[in-house]
This record gives structure tokens, C-alpha cells and sequence, in this order.
């Protein structure tokens, strides 16, 4: 999937530029292709594109450019890595949520409250990185859109249980494996649709609750067709760029480092970027959400109604990493979370 061109003189850039970005010497260009599993629409996708793929194609002009061949359109969300993997295109913006038979060591990131910044240093990308190259046939590049929560959203009020935790018995929610511990551990049968069905779904009632991160909801229209949000907030998304293990080895060293550069450099600037896009749509949803376009309603959780909900979320993921992968679960389990000590890269 690799195109080679002739080397062309890069352009001018800031200083704050040339210290991300930074070339270190000529070489011939090299055009690979990428895919996003997410719909176009998507906030995460959006994200993907301006501040991963529009950045290192400026600043990567003579060493590196990507082509990007669209979304869900491409490929089925749930069929990309392996796609990624035959060597359909080169590189992938994807939740691991959609590829955790492949690697269910993705489901760690959700629960994790260390960033990518320490990850970088304490071992755990290592870690993953192994795990990548030997379970996907890919190299991990970025940890992008990292600190994007999720809310639990639903058609109608749900019971609440003796402690204050929603009680989803009888509901059907749409679920993929990021939320499904969480749903069933409350109650609820799942089912597994595209996001980009969520719409529909919800409106004839095939499911009457969905789990969503927190952006995203607006541009895809879901604001619209649910009525009540959970709160609080839990995890935070596993969305990673990864490319493919062969197209990787055969890139020169300067086109590497180049893009090792760009992916910690996208991990941070996504962060503040989605945080922007959240508050926008937060603003829209309090306001014009809900099938009667008065605003949603959240159904606040306090207290020790908070901390189970937040602990039944948590704990299921992790007993299912224990239960699919025992040999990695004690070093994801250290690196990844530290009691009591959150070390995430900052919002503003």
C-alpha cells in the first residue's frame, strides 16, 4: 500500500511546529492510507482527521503523507483490524472495543487512570506494544482521544435498586464490549449494533438505552431519540491509531520517529480539542436534546449510589480482562490503574 514520490523541500512552519514536527533529513516521500472504524460524523473521527492526519500531512510533506479512505463505509467497524492486518490499508483509528477478540487487552485502556504520557515511561505501552505486534500484526502508535468519558443514556426512567443504582432488568440496551460488563452486571440484555444504527435502533424501540461517549451524541443526531443521561461519567475511550506491522517495518527510521512523534503530540492536542467539542454539545443537549427538543434530563447519581455504579463499571472490566487474558492481567493491572492517584493529560 506504500506510494513513494520524489522528495519535496519542506515549507516554513512555526517554531512550536518545528519542535513537534521537527524533520530530521531528506528522504522520499512515502503516501500510506488510512481508515477510521467510526462514522464520519463522529466527534473522535473528526479528531482523527484535524489533529492527527491534517498535522502530519503539513508538517510530513517530503517524508510522510497519509491518504485517508474513509470510515464505516470502507469497512465493517468489527472487521477493520483484521483488515488492517491482510494489509487492506495501512493504518487504523479505532476504539479497541471493536477488535477485543483480537486483543482483550484493549478493554485496559478504559479502565486505566494513568495517561499515555506515563504509559510512555512505566513500561505499559512495552507492554502493549508486544501484545499489538503478536495478537494484531500491528505497532501501536497513539493513544488518541484519551480522558473521553461515556454516559449511559436511556428512552425512559429506569428503577433504581435499594442502593440507587439503575436496575436495567427487561431493558435491551446496544452494546459492544466497552459496555457490555457494565449493562449486564445492572440487569440489562444486549445487543450488538453498528453506532451508526444507534439512531434507528433506538427509535422503533429494538433497544430502549445505548452507552455513548460523551461527544459524538450531537453530530450523530442521538441527542434526539433518548431522554434521560447517568451520571456520573465512567471510564475513558479506548481509541487508538495502529498500523499495520509490515508497512511499519519498512519505513525509514526518519518516518518513524516522525510519526511516533506526531502520535504523542495528537494524544495531547486531541484531549483539549474534544473537551471543546464536549462542552458545545453538553450546552445542546441540556437545551434542545430529547425526542421533544426541551433538553435531556440526568439522572444524577451522589454519594454511595455513585461509588457502587462506578465500582460495578470498573471491577466487571477488569474480572473479564483476569478471566480472557490471567497471563497480562496483574502488569495492566499495576501499570495501567493506581489507586487513588489519577495521572491523565490535562483537559485545557
Amino acid at each position: 500500500m506504500l506510494k513513494t514520490s520524489t522528495s519535496l523541500k519542506l515549507a516554513a512552519v512555526s517554531a512550536v511546529a518545528l519542535v513537534a514536527y521537527a524533520p530530521l533529513a531528506s528522504t522520499k516521500e512515502v503516501t500510506i492510507t488510512a481508515v477510521n472504524s467510526l462514522q464520519l460524523t463522529n466527534t473522535q473521527t473528526q479528531s482523527f482527521l484535524k489533529n492527527f492526519v491534517a498535522p502530519v500531512n503539513k508538517h510530513g510533506k517530503g517524508i510522510i503523507q497519509i491518504k485517508f479512505l474513509g470510515g464505516q463505509e470502507v469497512v465493517p467497524p468489527r472487521k477493520a483490524a483484521k483488515a488492517l492486518k491482510r494489509g487492506q490499508f495501512d493504518m487504523l483509528g479505532s476504539p479497541t472495543a471493536y477488535y477485543l477478540g483480537m486483543v482483550p487487552e484493549g478493554r485496559a485502556l478504559l479502565v486505566a487512570n494513568q495517561g499515555p504520557h506515563v504509559m510512555r515511561k512505566n513500561g505499559a505501552w512495552d507492554l502493549l506494544q508486544g501484545i499489538y505486534k503478536k495478537k494484531a500484526g500491528a505497532h501501536l502508535l497513539a493513544w488518541g482521544n484519551n480522558r473521553t468519558f461515556y454516559f449511559m443514556y436511556l428512552a425512559k426512567k429506569p428503577k433504581l435498586d435499594k442502593d440507587g443504582v439503575p436496575d436495567l432488568t427487561g431493558i435491551k440496551m446496544r452494546a459492544t464490549g466497552t459496555y457490555r460488563p457494565l449493562f449486564r452486571a445492572l440487569g440489562a440484555s444486549t445487543i450488538n449494533i453498528k453506532s451508526s444504527e444507534v439512531y434507528t435502533a433506538m427509535q422503533r424501540g429494538t433497544v430502549q438505552g445505548f452507552g455513548f461517549p460523551g461527544v459524538g451524541v450531537v453530530p450523530n443526531g442521538f441527542h434526539k431519540v433518548f431522554r434521560y443521561r447517568v451520571t456520573p461519567e465512567y471510564y475513558q475511550t479506548n481509541d487508538v491509531v495502529t498500523m499495520n506491522l509490515d508497512v511499519w517495518a519498512k519505513l525509514t527510521k526518519q518516518q518513524r520517529d516522525f510519526l511516533t512523534k506526531s502520535g504523542i503530540t495528537y494524544e495531547k492536542t486531541s484531549v483539549k480539542w474534544i473537551q471543546t467539542q464536549w462542552e458545545k454539545e453538553e450546552k445542546i443537549m441540556l437545551t434542545k436534546g430529547g425526542p421533544d427538543g426541551k433538553g435531556i434530563k440526568d439522572i444524577a447519581l451522589k454519594g454511595k449510589a455513585a461509588e457502587k455504579y462506578l465500582a460495578i463499571a470498573y471491577n466487571e472490566v477488569w474480572k473479564v480482562i483476569k478471566a480472557k487474558v490471567p497471563e497480562n492481567y496483574d502488569a495492566l493491572r499495576k501499570l495501567l490503574y493506581v489507586p487513588g492517584k489519577p495521572n491523565l493529560l490535562p483537559l485545557k
